[in-house]
């Protein structure tokens, strides 16, 4: 009966069984005074309103995947994310807290940011020490070495990463090999990014 049906639908389908019972059994006193057609109608339109409310929570992560791609989709074993119509895979995560896109990159070697994200997330350009170099497709730039507390993607969450803020004009931030290898695996299929923690 329930094969093909994931948790969060099989949970979904049993909270709205388990709620048509119990409106059933709370109806079954007002048969006498407003008729059997009317108890089976209000019954039937509580099931139905409480039952899609059940299944729209069931089904959020989906649902918020499929209105913005870069939000990841979180199940008990695996993080997704969707390509956009440009093939590329954009991620919002959460850096030290703060909200940042981030693209998915397996051509950068670390996890990049730009100025302005560095600075949202609490690092003083002032401070930050431009002493290294990195090849990017619009040549050498400088980059300063950070460490970030905490990054979040869907139900993955990394501690005390290196990272580095790109020196040059660069608006993206990237995420590149350091996080993914990280991972315990990653793998793309059908348009689709699947990130195992």
């Amino acid at each position: 009966m329930f094969e093909g049906l994931d948790i969060g639908e099989k949970g979904a389908l049993i909270s709205s069984i388990g709620f048509a019972i119990i409106v059933t059994l709370a109806l079954i006193p007002r048969l006498k005074t407003v008729g059997f057609a009317r108890t089976l109608k209000m019954a039937l339109g509580w099931i139905l309103i409480f039952g899609g409310l059940i299944l729209l929570v069931s089904q959020w992560q989906k649902i918020k995947g499929a209105l913005d791609p870069a939000s990841p989709i979180s199940t008990a074993e695996t993080v997704s994310v969707t390509a956009r119509d440009d093939g590329h895979f954009y991620v919002r995560a959460k850096v030290n807290g703060v909200s940042v896109m981030f693209l998915v990159d397996t051509g950068a070697s670390d996890i990049v940011l730009s100025r302005q994200t560095a600075a949202r997330i609490g690092f003083d350009d002032s401070t930050l020490r431009y002493d290294g170099y990195a090849q990017t497709a619009n040549g050498m730039v400088r980059i300063a070495g950070v460490r970030l507390d905490s990054i979040e993607v869907g139900s993955i969450a990394l501690y005390d990463m290196r990272a580095s803020v790109n020196g040059g004009e660069f608006d993206d931030n990237l995420l590149g090999m350091r996080f993914l290898n990280a991972l315990r695996g990653w793998r793309v299929e059908n348009g689709t990014l699947i990130l195992t923690p």
